[in-house]
């Protein structure tokens, strides 16, 4: 089984979760297209998402008294939720002793949700990938791929760095119960972090809604 079939058992189907799960009736435009990354101090860069500006490779400090920000030093991640209201638990509770066991073999370290009310907006997955030679944009062209030879989909943007270190990418598909998905991806020191969100487009929704979503994507860091 290939890894982007493996993250399908733990359900978020690339397909069904960012194509199926999560797209808009229409494509979102960016709203600089011209310029859809940005430099900034200290290596810092804005990327721009469904949800607006994302900073990358620009993780905050850590308030070891706050209860939103989970910070993992052995898998070397960090990723916040927006209040109290959101949840951040284990993947591995809604997976079988059979799913983990295979997942294992193509490297699964460890997953969570951030969800609301029950509704597991976002997973995140970790895998340890052993091949010196990994593609990010093969990979992500790969899942596209699949995606686009199931379904009737659109890839609103599609954006990997020349470094090979992170990925952004998304898709919609009308005529499905999860209109819209986003990606977003960070490899490091043969490790492969992986940030899915699946609903609405972010178009359809309300301002706290897709800040908070916003808050979330942007809390993500690989330390």
């Amino acid at each position: 089984m290939e890894l982007k079939t493996e993250l399908r058992i733990i359900r978020w189907t690339m397909i069904v979760m960012i194509i199926s799960g999560m797209f808009g009736l229409t494509v979102f435009f960016l709203s600089e297209p011209s310029d859809s990354t940005k430099s900034v101090a200290l290596g810092t860069k804005i990327v721009f998402s469904g949800f607006g500006e994302i900073n990358l490779h620009n993780p905050e400090n850590v308030n070891l008294f706050s209860t939103n920000i989970y910070h993992d030093t052995k898998l070397g991640f960090q990723i916040s939720k927006p209040n109290d209201d959101w949840e951040i638990h284990s993947a591995l509770d809604d997976l079988s002793s059979n799913e983990l066991s295979s997942l294992k073999t193509k490297g699964f370290l460890d997953g969570l949700y951030i969800e609301q009310n029950h509704n597991k907006r976002f997973m995140l997955t970790v895998f340890d990938i052993q091949k010196d030679d990994f593609s990010l944009h093969n990979f992500v062209d790969q899942q596209i791929s699949s995606m686009e030879s199931q379904r009737d989909v659109t890839i609103p943007f599609e954006q990997v760095s020349p470094e090979n270190d992170w990925a952004l990418f998304a898709v919609e598909s009308s005529g499905n119960s999860i209109p819209y998905g986003e990606q977003i991806l960070f490899l490091k020191d043969n490790r492969l972090y992986m940030l899915q969100y699946s609903g609405d487009s972010p178009q359809t929704l309300d301002s706290e809604q897709k800040n908070d979503f916003k808050f979330i994507m942007d809390s993500f860091e690989v330390i």
